[in-house]
């Protein structure tokens, strides 16, 4: 694939955050297939109701995951830009290290919604491994590891990001958010895997 060329590289984009979102694409397009999957099979009315109900999700979260590429690489370039900014004298360097930090504060949007969405991802694949088909529970589980992986990937750019911020005001909400969500992914984690292995032990359940 083209993406994975570009990076390969070595250039600084497209890097880790579009990764990430890519990887998001990824995991709700299983998400997409295991659904209709599970909803052509013999699968109770009950589930397949709760199945059908996060299909329009899902495909609005891979959609959002793609749009996400573009707006990573794009927060990134403004910090680069913000680092190019001349520092001759005290006042310049004050008014780079002031841009700087803000524009890493804006580059903490993008890997943070897809931290959020992830999460989501995560959401659906644990709906999808305990009511759906038995026949999508490996696609179901690379979903739901893909998505764990998102949560962490988003988390690790926003944390790296924060470090840049010089103790900026915002930094201290949006790091309170991004520990609240790694948490969260932890604790969903372990339940999804639970739930997913519990089911490949009987696959006819």
């Amino acid at each position: 694939m083209a993406f994975v060329e570009q990076l390969a590289e070595g250039n600084p984009l497209p890097g880790g955050g579009c990764a990430v979102s890519v990887a998001g694409a990824l995991a709700a397009a299983l998400g997409s297939l295991s659904g209709q999957i599970s909803l052509r099979k013999a699968v109770e009315p009950g589930r397949q109701a709760a199945l059908a109900a996060i299909q329009p999700q899902i495909e609005r979260a891979r959609q959002t995951f793609l749009d996400l590429i573009d707006a990573d690489a794009l927060a990134y370039h403004e910090v680069v830009l913000a680092r190019r900014l001349p520092r001759r004298t005290a006042a310049e360097q004050e008014q780079r290290a002031e841009a700087i930090a803000q524009a890493f504060g804006r580059a903490c949007g993008p890997p943070l919604e897809m931290a959020r969405l992830g999460l989501e991802v995560l959401s659906w694949a644990t709906l999808l491994a305990e009511k759906g088909s038995p026949v999508i529970l490996a696609d179901v589980g690379v979903m739901g590891f893909l998505a764990l992986a998102v949560i962490h990937g988003g988390l690790v750019n926003v944390f790296a990001n924060l470090t840049m911020m010089a103790g900026a005001p915002p930094a201290a909400e949006v790091h309170r958010e991004a520990a609240a969500l790694k948490t969260a992914a932890e604790q969903h984690g372990r339940d999804f895997a639970a739930l997913l292995y519990s089911r490949l032990a009987a696959p006819s359940s």
